[in-house]
């Protein structure tokens, strides 16, 4: 098991950690379809967790047509930037 797995498996839950993680990298906006694939996660695991990050605030939600994109808020940049940090320290 790598350093990664067990700090998650310690302090959170994958799937939702390296889902906010790939929110914050790269792109302003992202279709559930590419966080799905980005994360190797299933479309309905990402939309039902989307679903209640956005209830917390976490990510807003834009419908374009028939496709919804995603992006962090300041409060889900500040918490992605805090498991990134905590990562790093991991990884060091």
């Amino acid at each position: 098991m790598d350093i990664t797995n067990i700090m998650f498996s310690l302090f959170g839950r994958p799937k939702p950690c390296d889902i906010i993680t790939t929110l914050r990298d790269n792109e302003s906006s992202w279709y559930l379809s590419k966080i799905a694939k980005t994360t190797k996660t299933t479309y309905v695991y990402v939309t039902k967790l989307i679903a209640k990050l956005e209830q917390r605030g976490v990510v807003t939600t834009v419908l374009e047509g028939k496709k919804r994109t995603v992006r962090l808020t300041e409060k889900g940049m500040t918490i992605a930037n805090s498991i990134q940090e905590l990562k790093n320290n991991f990884e060091e």
